[in-house]
């Protein structure tokens, strides 16, 4: 049928059929970067956000089995590995991608860590100690973790909400541009049948001698 198109004809049709090309490839592009961003997104809630989660709930369990040791004056053989696992956590957790704030407040947990493990250190050198003031000064310590552990799962759910925003900005986005493009190529599929079965007179009036 293109064939019996003249050639003002087909330079018309050529020219939508480019504007349909352009359209494609420019949605096209759009699309990948789309998908790059969710799958971004998608893999930073569950790397920095989902495990992190996890991270505190388990330093969480560990500093209180510390608490009701000291408070019950139980036995401290345990403390090596709990601190070794603690360190591991900590580590695991200052390898995600922090925020400015998630970065302060995990120093300061390290801080009043390495303050705990000093109490801990005299209580086993000598026992009595728990009676003496390193009994207050550890729950004080614990108190202080606790308050910051409260803060970093703060953190964890304000984050997933503004990736779980910007996540759903992106598929909004993604969706516009597909019912934009679906508009574009349906009328630009009613310009090719208009172009072929009701083509433009390309001739010239004859003007009265």
């Amino acid at each position: 049928m293109f064939t019996k198109l003249k050639t003002p004809q087909r330079m018309h049709a050529g020219f939508i059929l480019a504007i349909a090309f352009l359209l494609v490839l420019g949605s096209n592009r759009l699309y990948q970067r789309h998908f790059s961003t969710l799958q971004h997104t998608v893999n930073s809630v569950y790397e920095d956000r989902i495990k992190v989660q996890d991270y505190i709930y388990q330093l969480s369990n560990i500093f209180y089995q510390k608490k009701i040791r000291i408070i019950t004056e139980g036995d401290f053989a345990q403390v090596i590995d709990e601190n070794k696992e603690t360190e591991k956590l900590l580590s695991n957790f200052a390898l995600t991608k922090l925020t400015t704030e998630e970065y302060n407040t995990l120093n300061e947990l390290t801080l009043q860590f390495d303050k705990l493990k000093k109490s801990e250190e005299k209580v086993v050198q000598s026992k009595d100690n728990l009676r003496s003031g390193v009994h207050a000064v550890s729950l004080k310590t614990l108190e202080e973790i606790n308050q910051i552990l409260d803060i970093l799962a703060r953190i964890q759910l304000e984050e997933s909400r503004q990736m779980t925003q910007r996540s759903n900005k992106t598929l909004d986005t993604k969706i516009l541009m597909s019912k934009l493009e679906l508009g574009f190529l349906i009328a630009i599929g009613f310009a090719l049948l208009a172009l072929i079965f009701y083509p433009l007179n390309t001739k010239q009036p004859v003007l009265d001698q």
